[in-house]
């Protein structure tokens, strides 16, 4: 049994009531953003490390992990990765920028590291996972795939594999296309972690080109869970920590 998560951003609360959910036996990717927004952007870093998590790059995990370093002079900051780290980080709203900006200076040297060098793609299981699109470096941590998008031209560039996406925060199942949601900031108006499970069947098959029949195959393989836990926690979390708004906190209540 495979378990997506996703989005997590620095949630401990909801990403332990997560692991506490799922079964002990699945094998757990991390469709990326660690961190960012949330006020233990370390312990999840420490928790995902520790139980051997395989993870791809998030735009929050690019950004909060190396906005230290875009006037640095670091040789080994390549000014390709520099350039799209700044068009990130300022592409970015004011609550998200003051929350990055904490967010990198809290992180440990170790942890910044971890999720440097996170990958943008992950094929495994018969999956392709990105956090945004198939593409460009850019496009895999930063573009989005909306409902109604997940189009069958877009999943010819995974080579028959189903894809797997965050970055919206909204759960979504195709034939083709799975988001699980978010675990930490959810924005589908539900305030519960969420998570995918896929059951059953490896995706070792190259999908069939029927839609309807492959949609109803993935439809009794695939699950999005939704977990409660303990909200109020994180909040009071953010709230003591002045740098980060407190909206950060507000927002998680009505799942926005």
């Amino acid at each position: 049994m495979i378990a997506i998560i996703s989005d997590i951003h620095g949630n401990l609360e909801a990403l332990q009531a997560v692991f506490k959910h799922m079964d002990s036996d699945c094998d757990v990717y991390c469709a990326g953003d660690v961190v960012g927004y949330g006020p233990n952007p370390n312990e999840c870093c420490e928790l995902l490390r520790s139980r051997g998590v395989p993870a791809v790059m998030g735009n929050h995990d690019f950004a909060c992990a190396n906005i230290d370093r875009l006037d640095s002079g670091d040789e080994q900051f390549p000014d390709e990765q520099r350039e799209l780290c700044r068009r990130i980080f300022e592409g970015k709203n004011t609550v998200a920028k003051a929350s990055s900006r904490w967010t990198n200076r809290v992180l440990t040297g170790q942890n910044k590291q971890w999720l440097r060098e996170l990958p943008l793609k992950l094929e495994v299981e018969g999956l392709t996972i990105v956090h945004g699109c198939p593409g460009t470096p850019e496009q895999m941590l930063n573009d989005y795939v909306l409902p109604g998008q997940a189009t069958a031209a877009l999943t010819e560039q995974v080579g028959g594999r189903m894809l797997v996406v965050g970055h919206s925060h909204l759960p979504m199942r195709t034939a083709r296309v799975m988001n699980p949601g978010s675990v930490g900031q959810p924005r589908d108006r539900n305030w519960m972690a969420s998570y995918a499970i896929l059951d059953l069947v490896r995706f070792k098959f190259r999908y069939i080109q029927d839609e309807d029949l492959s949609f109803r195959i993935v439809s009794k393989v695939a699950s999005i869970l939704r977990v409660p836990y303990d909200i109020g926690t994180t909040i009071q979390k953010i709230k003591d920590e002045p740098e980060l708004p407190d909206t950060l906190g507000e927002r998680l209540t009505v799942g926005l």
